[in-house]
């Protein structure tokens, strides 16, 4: 028997040894690991569900978005209103305007 052993592929010489061993110790026979369950394709409705998800996602972030840009929108009028001059600076004019009249409205009050 030995002699038929070693015509075998080395592969097979190392599975009998450890078969051998664990009958030598008395330990069970380990079983193979059970093929793996072959994989489905997906189906329709599994793309159905994948586009509708995905049509959520975008149509979050474009609301997202659209509150991005009124966000800004309102920021840059508010600064475009800052720099506006108002009503009340336009009737009194510059500072420069105010500090001449003030000094010549001095000036006559001395004679």
């Amino acid at each position: 028997m030995t002699n038929s052993l070693e015509n075998l592929p080395p592969e097979m010489q190392a599975r009998l040894a450890q078969i051998m061993q664990q009958a030598q110790t008395g330990a069970p026979p380990q079983a193979p690991p059970p093929p793996a369950p072959p994989v489905k394709p997906p189906s329709l409705m599994d793309h159905v569900i994948a586009l509708r998800q995905e049509v959520n996602a975008l149509s979050q972030q474009m609301a997202a978005n659209s509150q991005v840009v009124e966000a800004v929108g309102g920021a840059v009028g508010q600064l475009y209103q800052t720099f506006q001059p108002s009503e009340q600076s336009v009737q009194s004019g510059t500072y420069s305007q105010d500090f001449q009249n003030q000094r010549i409205s001095n000036e006559d009050a001395d004679y």
